[in-house]
């Protein structure tokens, strides 16, 4: 495989997400009345469109509610989404091992102006020749596939492109425009998941992406 880029998710992938966001949840829900939630209630949330996981949290009927915690929650992410999202582990020494041979970039269903923001106080992303790319502030429910085609524009096409994501709608969203992925495993999702969905190669961690990608790029993975 002539391999020409490597596309990254964000939450779950790049960064450890979880203690920012359950914290902006809770917030959100302590501010509309609602008991707050544990981890483990979270963490499957974690990937999809904020107004599909808000909607799915609430389980409530009045659409008006999914707005009103997508706002509150907003207001706290933005002040604190910088310090609180943590880095994966390896982050910034694997990112630059791999941009030194493939062009990078970022496919987040997370909105843009907050991935970079979160990549540059992490000091990760110099390491994105290819862009960083999410979605906007619109409660739209842009699926993943769109923001994957966005990037795939910026490498014009995406023959030669590898999806790096650790929920199912990674993959879809990937294979959509016929980019197989690799699921890893230190994020939101398990390996059940990714392989149901269709992943084709799975690694434990960043640690492991080096490796696995030189051998997908000789045919030997």
């Amino acid at each position: 495989m002539a391999l020409r880029g490597v596309l990254f998710d964000l939450d779950g992938v790049l960064i450890d997400s979880l203690p920012s966001i359950l914290a902006c949840m809770n917030h959100a829900l302590i501010g509309l009345g609602r008991a707050p939630v544990g981890a483990e209630q979270v963490r499957p949330l974690i990937g999809p469109p904020l107004e599909e996981s808000a909607a799915r949290l609430l389980g409530a009927a009045d659409a008006l509610l999914v707005p009103r915690f997508v706002a509150a929650y907003r207001e706290r992410y933005a002040a604190t989404c910088a310090r609180e999202s943590l880095p994966a582990a390896g982050l910034v020494p694997v990112l630059t091992t791999l941009a030194a041979r493939w062009r990078l970039a970022v496919a987040t269903s997370k909105p843009e102006l907050y991935a970079r923001e979160i990549l540059a106080a992490l000091g990760a992303d110099g390491c994105f020749a290819g862009g960083i790319f999410g979605r906007s502030l619109v409660l739209d429910s842009e699926g993943k596939a769109a923001v994957v085609g966005r990037a795939c524009a910026a490498f014009a096409g995406a023959k030669g492109l590898v999806m790096v994501g650790d929920r199912e709608h990674d993959v879809v969203g990937a294979a959509a425009h016929g980019i197989a992925t690799i699921g890893v495993l230190h994020g939101m999702g398990s390996r059940a998941e990714l392989e149901r969905a269709g992943a084709r190669w799975i690694a434990a961690d960043l640690g492991a992406l080096p490796g696995l990608l030189a051998a997908i790029e000789a045919g030997l993975a």
